[in-house]
């Protein structure tokens, strides 16, 4: 047995220390937050969620482009304006 947690403890130090993966830590009003994600996938999440932020704001402003438009057609619909045609 102390063979074999002697030959543990030589192949451990023949290989240089690993360092730790970089981590963030937030103090604020919630408490103490600690984020183990690297720098990189920090940012990648950063990227993902400014993508996705602007999908939203797309879908959105169809939305509303579309309750326009068909606010617009039930206007013409109650006034008697005979529909547009689609281009």
């Amino acid at each position: 047995m102390k063979a074999l947690l002697t030959a543990g403890l030589v192949v451990a130090g023949l290989f240089p220390a690993v360092p730790a993966l970089a981590q963030s830590i937030d103090i604020g009003p919630g408490g103490v937050r600690v984020d183990p994600r690297s720098p990189r996938e920090r940012e990648y999440d950063a990227i993902r969620r400014e993508e996705r932020r602007e999908e939203f704001r797309e879908e959105r402003r169809d939305a509303i482009r579309d309750d326009i438009r068909r606010e617009e057609r039930r206007r013409d619909f109650e006034d008697g304006v005979p529909p547009r045609g689609r281009y």
